[in-house]
């Protein structure tokens, strides 16, 4: 286990930097309480698992540590990656199991028990798949969204579903506490909730603007949705959503991240260009709380109960820790 010593009190200071051994692609926390200090990270030919002790969770803990659990080879560069909520290691067996996009265009499904790992490639997609989840409750399906135009549904190592789309397709989610419902955010600017079962479509709402690059849908409030679009931030209300209720700029040579807090709706994180700049906006006010450069951006998670923003960047995952 590493002891790790603060680097900076300022909040547009990172708390933390976690070492790596190359540039980071893709930072995930896991986005489920029972698996939630658990962070993947997904570099040019290999994924590090590791876990974070934060004193505010852990009494015997006086500072925080991070250890790596284990490294995992992947055969090309990690795109994006996911968790499945069947991950734990607080019960037995346990059980490490996530899913990455690669730059072969194919979804790999990993499976460890700590020692052994088994590794599954789905094939279908004929370009880059931009987003992936698994359906939360029971983790059986994985729905996967491309450059290819489309967004798939794959259960036991096949894809049961294709659904075609007029521009690319850069986010899928599917909500911890909206199990009926996913989402689909495309390049054009369009945004669209679909039935999980019958995947027949819910509504959708409009950005106004393209590219869309990244949406996410808070966890902490299901009616909110935010997309980065253009230069702009872009908020929707989903129990009023003909209309965004915020567009703000951001970055003004493209944003290209956007994610919500996940314990709190009052917090969105983005980054873009110019300088691969990390920002932290408050939804009800004007005022950004962090503004950071960064060598290079390689993903954003938020923490799921704890004021933490990981964000991936040149062989390191810089920690912030966010409050206001």
């Amino acid at each position: 286990m590493v002891q790790l010593h603060s680097t900076a009190s300022h909040r547009s200071e990172p708390v933390q930097r976690l070492t790596l051994p190359s540039r980071v692609f893709c930072t995930e926390f896991s986005p489920f309480p029972w698996s939630s200090n658990l962070l993947a990270v997904g570099l040019q030919s290999s994924v590090t698992i590791g876990q974070c002790w934060f004193t505010e969770e852990d009494t015997n803990t006086t500072e925080f540590q991070w250890e790596v659990i284990q490294e995992i080879h992947h055969d090309t560069r990690v795109q994006a990656m996911a968790w499945s909520p069947k991950t734990s290691l607080v019960i037995v067996p346990k059980v490490l199991e996530f899913a990455t996009s690669g730059t072969d265009h194919k979804v790999r499904l990993f499976t460890s028990d700590l020692v052994d790992v088994q590794v599954r490639v789905l094939k279908g997609h004929t370009d880059y798949i931009n987003s992936l989840v698994f359906e939360p409750e029971k983790g059986e399906q994985i729905v996967t969204g491309s450059d290819d135009h489309t967004a798939k549904v794959w259960e036991d190592g096949e894809c049961t579903t294709t659904l075609h789309f007029k521009s690319p397709v850069m986010s899928v989610q599917w909500h911890q506490e909206e199990l009926g419902k996913v989402l689909v955010g495309q390049k054009s600017g369009i945004i669209s909730l679909y039935n999980s079962l019958t995947l027949q479509p819910i509504l959708s709402v409009d950005c106004g603007l393209a590219p869309l690059l990244s949406t996410d849908w808070s966890q902490s409030n299901s009616l909110l949705l935010a997309a980065v679009v253009s230069t702009e931030l872009v908020m929707f209300d989903l129990s009023t959503p003909s209309l965004p209720t915020s567009r703000r700029p951001v970055h003004s040579e493209g944003a290209r991240h956007v994610r919500c807090s996940r314990h709190t709706d009052s917090l969105v994180a983005t980054s873009g260009r110019p300088g691969n700049c990390l920002k932290v906006w408050h939804t009800k006010s004007s005022g950004g709380l962090v503004s950071s450069e960064m060598v290079v951006v390689g993903g954003l998670s938020w923490h799921v109960r704890l004021p933490y923003l990981a964000v991936g960047g040149d062989r390191e995952v810089q920690l912030f820790r966010v409050s206001y």
